[in-house]
Parts: structure tokens; C-alpha cells; sequence
């Protein structure tokens, strides 16, 4: 039996998939990024609770720097490399000030070397996500912007597939943009967040790249 579906039906179902597949993404960086935090703001007695609010961007750099020290350090507990990446993440991206008394705690555990390994891995993300920003056409005016702009790390695959596939002015990559817009786990506005994507899907169309 064939059904045939209306253009509505179509982008109805094509933005429930999006939705999944980048809602899940998103949200695993999000739940991460409250749980880091969480453990570090109770090690450290420091409310971190500043960096929740830059969504999924700041769970993908405290990823990656959870995971660089958990493959470098031995005899480190999940909760001490969750102090040493938020605190990381908090002097590379914020410079602030008042992390004073959370870097007193960090040196009275006797992870000031681990701290230093994991500022300058950190810094090398921030190089790093930087050079990406630039090559999509964005003006960084602030360091802490890197952190709202870093969810598109662990997506870009998705961009790259959909962009291959079918083209940035396709309907499926609307439907992508969308999801990402009504996603609600991301600290960009609207409009920017529409550009930059269009910036990436641009570039990626040009240049052709593929994932492999």
C-alpha cells in the first residue's frame, strides 16, 4: 500500500527526527554540564551556577576537559576532575577574579599541577573553537562567547550530512535550524544563531566537505 504524505506531513515528521536526534545531543551536554558543575560547586564550595546558563556550549568544553584529565590522571575521582575542569573552564573562558577562594581549595588538595595541565589543554580548546568561529565569519568580542557558540562542535556532523546530502537551501536543512531554534538549550539568540549556521552550512557546501 502507498501513502502519500503532504508537504506538511513531510516537514512535520523531517522536524520530529531533527528534534530527536539534536534534542538528544544537546540535552546529554546539558545534563553533563549540571552535573560537573553540581559536583564541583559542592567540592569547591563556589556557586558555579553562572556557566548552567550558557545551555549545551559549556557542556561540550567540559567534556572535552573531563575527559582529556579522566585519560591523564590516575587516582582522580570523578568529582575531583570535576572541580579541576569547571575551575579550567572558569579562569580560561571568565578571568574571574573571585575564583580566589575555590583556587585556594584546588592548592590545599594538592592539584595545583593538575590544574595547570587542564588550564592550558583548556586554552588550546579556546584557540581552537576561536579559529573554527572566525573561519564561519564571526566576530568574537568577548571570550566567554566561544562558550555560548560551542555547541556546534558535537552537531556539526549532523550539519555536515544534511548540508552533503541535500544543500543549505533544502528544506531539511531549514528544518534543522528550527529544531535548533525551538530547542531552548542553547544561549544564542535567534538571528545569530540562524547566520552562523547558515555561515557553516555555506562553507561546507563550497568547500564540499564530507565526514569522512
Amino acid at each position: 500500500m502507498k501513502v502519500v504524505l503532504t508537504e506538511e506531513q513531510y516537514r512535520r515528521i523531517l522536524k520530529e527526527g531533527y528534534n530527536e536526534k539534536i534534542g538528544s545531543s544537546l540535552m546529554k551536554l546539558h545534563d553533563f554540564s549540571k552535573k560537573v558543575v553540581g559536583d564541583a560547586a559542592h567540592q569547591l564550595k563556589f556557586d558555579f551556577r553562572f556557566l548552567v546558563s550558557y545551555g549545551a556550549g559549556i557542556g561540550a568544553i567540559l567534556q572535552s576537559v573531563f575527559e582529556y584529565l579522566d585519560g591523564n590522571f590516575n587516582g582522580l575521582t570523578d568529582t575531583q576532575i570535576a572541580g579541576l575542569a569547571v575551575m579550567s573552564v572558569g579562569v580560561v573562558f571568565f578571568e574571574n577574579k573571585d575564583l580566589k577562594s575555590a583556587l585556594s581549595k584546588i592548592h590545599e588538595m594538592g592539584l595545583t599541577d593538575e590544574l595547570d595541565q587542564a588550564i592550558t589543554y583548556t586554552d588550546k580548546l579556546k584557540s581552537k573553537f576561536s579559529y573554527l568561529l572566525k573561519l564561519l565569519g564571526m566576530s568574537i568580542h568577548r571570550v566567554s562567547n566561544i562558550v555560548s557558540y560551542s555547541f556546534l562542535i558535537p552537531i556539526l556532523s549532523i550539519v555536515i550530512d544534511i548540508v552533503t546530502k541535500h544543500g543549505v537551501d533544502s528544506s531539511q536543512f531549514q528544518m534543522l535550524i528550527e529544531s535548533l531554534l525551538t530547542s531552548g538549550l542553547i544561549a544564542v539568540e535567534g538571528v545569530a544563531l540562524r547566520d552562523v549556521l547558515l555561515k557553516a552550512g555555506e562553507m561546507i557546501e563550497s568547500k564540499n566537505l564530507t565526514q569522512n
